[in-house]
């Protein structure tokens, strides 16, 4: 009796399952990360403390508890990499406008430069993979990912919840 080695799901390229799997694990790549901490020179070779960064350049000011369900980390965990943040000069607590009990994190100037080093350099390696799509297919795949990102995740997908308190 031999053992199956072959996949569970067909591994068809026109499988949507199979190109979201595709990506999602391109985007959430250790090396891929490296390259682009290297890349927009981080200050610090501190894996979460860029993953932050990146994702309040992506959303904006969150509370810690919004951030570390971001991260895919715990509440303690989070406080470590947000007082390594404000080490660095790169993120600050300030209080949150809509409750006085609670904070948010949110980048600094300083933060806020690599911020948009990270987005230029995310724009210009999606200009580079998409430079052969016509103009037409650029403005479907932008379209029809939006829709499946606000059919699955919902409407709020990039932004804290501001009534929740962290």
């Amino acid at each position: 009796m031999g053992v199956d080695l072959s996949p569970v799901l067909d591994p068809d390229p026109l499988d949507l399952r199979v190109s979201l799997a595709a990506i999602v694990h391109w985007a959430d790549s250790h090396q891929l990360r490296l390259r682009l901490m290297e890349k927009v020179a981080f200050p610090v070779d501190d894996m979460p403390m860029f993953l932050a960064v990146n994702q309040l350049s992506y959303r904006g000011a969150m509370r810690p508890t919004d951030l570390a369900l971001a991260l895919g980390t715990g509440k303690a965990n989070l406080s470590k990499i947000a007082n390594r943040l404000q080490t660095a000069g790169l993120a600050e607590r300030v209080p949150a406008t809509d409750d006085e009990r609670s904070t948010l994190l949110v980048l600094t100037p300083a933060g806020r430069a690599i911020g948009e080093r990270i987005m230029t350099q995310a724009q210009a390696s999606l200009e580079v993979s998409l430079a052969d799509w016509s103009a037409d297919d650029l403005a479907t795949l932008r379209a029809m990912l939006a829709r499946l990102a606000r059919d699955t995740i919902g409407e709020r997908w990039l932004r804290p919840d501001p009534h929740r308190p962290s």
